[in-house]
């Protein structure tokens, strides 16, 4: 009974065994070379073994890319996430191509049948670990119809850093300008923040206020007509900026 039992094993291992060269070699002469990194050197592709007690399992590798029409396309890293351009096939002959960056889709991804016609088209923008749908077209005899098209969403989500800075740097150097600003017209010498600590705040704590929440100058000292212009310029700038964004937030939905 157990010498029947380790044939029976013998004979599975060596059936998966032979199954997995004959994928290899479909995958190989229909989808295109592939290829992956191992220490340094370029290598054929191949499924990596591991067998747990009598069980056998095979393992992709990281690192890997293919040659298609002479281009490198479907890339992974070291650490298996997707980077640069893919296309992806299913059983049908539908492909989908497109850009990836760190396993995110990237940019506007396409849908072809086997005859290259276009069947949809999608774009997706990323911010932190949020993923986000922001225009999908369907195509129906080459006739498009939209179902997603969120545009101010994804300039938005795309300009995030750009836009969080003018914001930022306009408000808080105004800051610094209004506190020289008051004390020009108040005789003071007081420094724009202020120091708080259980049973104390510190003096300017009036001046800090003032210099934080002052955000248009009408009246003023001559000798402060320049830095009041600044002051009002960049309060002008981060305000329409952050307005803008809660206004094309709210239009889009996403408030």
């Amino acid at each position: 009974m157990l010498r029947l039992k380790q044939i029976l094993l013998l004979k599975r291992t060596a059936f998966k065994f032979y199954v997995l060269l004959s994928l290899s070699f479909i995958v190989t002469n229909i989808l295109g070379n592939k290829f992956m990194i191992k220490n340094g050197d370029t290598l054929p592709y191949q499924l990596e073994l591991s067998v747990s007690g009598t069980d056998t399992f095979y393992l992709g590798a990281c690192h890997t890319f293919e040659y298609f029409n002479g281009q490198i396309i479907n890339q992974s890293d070291k650490n298996c996430l997707r980077q640069g351009h893919w296309i992806i096939t299913d059983s049908l002959g539908n492909y989908w191509m497109g850009e990836y960056e760190d396993n995110w889709e990237k940019g506007i991804w396409k849908q072809f049948n086997r005859n290259n016609q276009l069947l949809m088209e999608t774009k997706n923008v990323h911010l932190g670990k949020n993923n986000y749908l922001v225009k999908k077209i369907i195509y129906t005899k080459n006739i498009p119809t939209i179902l997603v098209d969120k545009k101010f969403l994804a300039f938005y989500i795309e300009n995030f850093f750009i836009l969080v800075s003018i914001i930022f740097g306009s408000l808080f150097g105004r800051f610094f300008i209004n506190s020289r600003i008051y004390n020009i017209e108040n005789n003071t010498n007081y420094f724009p923040i202020y120091f708080y600590m259980p049973g104390y705040v510190s003096e300017n704590f009036h001046h800090s206020m003032l210099c934080m929440f002052s955000f248009w100058f009408s009246n003023y000292k001559p000798e402060n007509k320049t830095l009041v212009k600044i002051s009002n310029i960049l309060s002008v700038i981060g305000l329409s900026t952050f307005g803008a964004i809660m206004v094309g937030l709210a239009i889009s939905g996403e408030l």
